[in-house]
């Protein structure tokens, strides 16, 4: 079984949720979307962590559903 820091979701739920999280950033007041983004900056870092960047997705794409 794998440890818990890896036996987790984020290649399957990573990108559809940030996507969430980044329009949800674009609707909110610009005092709102500071604190958003403070908390989803240590989760980027989390996904950044277990995961890889993959070259061969379209670079227009945002960072997030590029990593593998």
């Amino acid at each position: 079984m794998l440890g818990r820091q890896y036996n987790d979701w984020a290649e399957f739920i990573g990108p559809f949720a940030r996507d969430a999280l980044e329009q949800a950033m674009h609707a909110l007041p610009r005092r709102h979307r500071a604190s958003l983004r403070r908390r989803i900056v240590r989760y980027d870092a989390l996904f950044r962590d277990k995961t890889v960047n993959d070259p061969t997705i379209d670079p227009s794409l945002p960072w997030w559903s590029r990593r593998m």
